[in-house]
């Protein structure tokens, strides 16, 4: 007769599956469902919306964006800082969180998709080229070391851009992109149209469940 798991006790069950971060624990992790956790010391960006749970030891406080290294008077719709020593766990819903590390690297991510950033990173707004006359397409630059964690709704992919072979992204499937790329949106297009050198992160959509096969007939 095979022998049955121990059944843990409270206590240890309970420890033995603590949310709380450590002193050591990263900035931004994943739960093993693929929920966001921000660790709070000091002062981190983060959205709040779908917030599952917070320390109450936390301070929360209106952003004012940043454009070309400066705070202008336009409050972010999305960020905001939260400051003190504590955490917050966020619900990836039915998206999917990307924590991402830049290691004195320069970055730039469609807003909507942008979720939490590092206090250690310096980072300011912008608008994709091409795209105030249609619908205009906010950016946010990070740069320096630290983490930023992005939320899309498929995979998060990479596509190459060199010189020699430019692409072109749906606009809706654009996320942002590393290096020297130069990305332009298509006028009467859903495409932005990239090119010069770097990579430029897409998110592909999730393929539809599919339908339960039919039960033979008996």
């Amino acid at each position: 007769m095979r022998e049955s798991t121990p059944i843990p006790g409270v206590t240890s069950f309970a420890f033995s599956r603590l949310l709380t971060p450590d002193a050591s624990a990263a900035a931004l992790a994943l739960t093993d469902d693929g929920h966001l956790r921000v660790a709070i010391r000091g002062e981190t960006m983060t959205r709040t919306d779908s917030l599952l749970l917070c320390s109450e030891n936390v301070q929360v406080r209106p952003l004012n964006r940043r454009m070309q290294g400066r705070a202008v008077p336009e409050v972010f719709r999305r960020l905001v800082a939260v400051e003190g020593e504590g955490y917050l766990v966020l619900s990836r819903e039915d998206e999917r969180f990307y924590p991402i590390r830049l290691e004195r690297d320069l970055c730039f991510f469609v807003e909507r998709h942008v979720w939490a950033i590092d206090a250690s990173l310096m980072w300011d707004v912008g608008t994709l080229p091409g795209s105030r006359i249609s619908r205009a397409i906010s950016l946010v630059r990070v740069a320096g070391e630290g983490q930023v964690a992005i939320r899309v709704a498929g995979e998060l992919v990479a596509i190459k851009v060199s010189p020699d072979r430019p692409h072109r992204v749906r606009a809706d499937a654009f996320v942002g992109w590393v290096g020297n790329v130069i990305p332009t949106a298509i006028s009467d297009s859903e495409f932005v149209h990239c090119e010069g050198e770097g990579a430029v992160f897409a998110s592909l959509p999730r393929p539809d469940r599919p339908e339960p096969e039919p039960e033979p007939e008996p």
